[in-house]
């Protein structure tokens, strides 16, 4: 719970859809004229307190009292979506265009406005507004991985290592990117579009049942058919959206097949897969061996290497693999 000090001035609203503004997205005193929320816990949801107006000022003051109170997260109503997410792309563009911002606190901006979009993009896949909010994240964290490759390594360090779907989504998209840059089979520009499939390949799970999706356990065998619908829904979801590239929802539909024919929804073997569905399922998987689940701790990135090099042998492209060990190298967080 808040102090009193940060929630006693304000109002509580009626409850409706806030999507989260993480406070590396709101420099201060930068004229964002949008009222901003406290969202806090409360029974199996949150409820949320007015804390800044639109025709006030975020100021140094207000943001320091915020984070001293263990605040990262303010929340903006769904009618003023569009507003604050055309702020984050003109205040992130800035950041990332100044010299005097250090590559590390660029990584977190994006890393941390990526998180927020996805899980708002989970919670409204239809949105046009979310989907073109999205492509502008990409194109800025594609920009500056393709202008300095170092980049990659930096981003990697700022990983979660507890598993969040969204964070999933984040670090896919992120690790992909890297690797179709390194292999050179892309230019930035081409990069972009293939970099959305990565970042909403999991997507179809905002249609799967929740219960089964956050299940802490192993799933039954009909909960397991459930989950493997989700490459399919995905695609369907972003068919909608006529900015989504082809490749981009071949992705999000083949993430999880493999080379020898074994994966899922349609069992298609190497020679069906193209080199960008082949690279998200190396990134896919890495990730998941690499984060704590409830069931089961991270791996070691040198042990989930060797495993995705000796038992997967056969189900995932081991040239991608080895740009994989290439593009993190000894000194990233998840070494190899």
């Amino acid at each position: 719970m808040y102090p009193n000090a940060v929630t006693a001035p304000f109002k509580e609203v009626q409850p409706g859809l806030f999507h989260p503004a993480p406070l590396a997205t709101l420099p201060p005193d930068s004229g964002c004229h949008f009222e901003l929320y406290l969202g806090l816990p409360w029974r199996m949801g949150r409820r949320y307190i007015l804390f800044k107006a639109a025709d006030t000022e975020l100021t140094m003051k207000k943001r320091q009292q915020l984070m001293e109170n263990g605040v990262t997260t303010l929340y903006v109503r769904d009618d003023d979506a569009g507003v604050y997410y055309e702020f984050v792309d003109r205040t992130i563009g800035q950041v990332l265009a100044s010299e005097k911002t250090s590559y590390e606190e660029k990584s977190k901006v994006l890393y941390q406005t990526s998180y927020a979009l996805v899980r708002s993009t989970f919670e409204r896949p239809q949105s046009p507004m979310l989907i073109a909010t999205n492509e502008k994240m990409v194109t800025h964290t594609v920009s500056m991985l393709a202008a300095e490759p170092t980049v990659l390594r930096t981003m990697v360090s700022l990983f979660a290592f507890d598993y969040s779907l969204y964070t999933h989504s984040v670090h896919v998209a992120v690790l992909g990117t890297g690797l179709l840059l390194d292999s050179r089979s892309h230019t930035a520009e081409t990069a972009k579009n293939m970099a959305m499939g990565f970042l909403l390949h999991d997507i179809g799970k905002s249609r799967v049942p929740a219960d089964i999706v956050r299940k802490p356990g192993m799933l039954t065998p009909w909960e397991i058919r459930q989950m493997e619908k989700h490459p399919d829904f995905g695609a369907g979801l972003m068919q909608s959206h006529e900015t989504i590239h082809p490749h981009a929802l071949e992705i999000i539909q083949n993430h999880h097949e493999s080379l020898d024919g074994s994966g899922y929804p349609r069992h298609l073997t190497a020679d069906a897969q193209s080199l960008e569905t082949r690279v998200c399922c190396v990134a896919d998987v890495f990730d998941a061996l690499t984060s704590h689940r409830v069931y089961k701790p991270a791996m070691r990135a040198y042990d989930a290497i060797q495993n995705m090099m000796t038992r997967m042998k056969e189900k995932l492209d081991q040239d991608i693999v080895e740009h994989l060990i290439h593009q993190l190298g000894p000194n990233a967080t998840r070494s190899v």
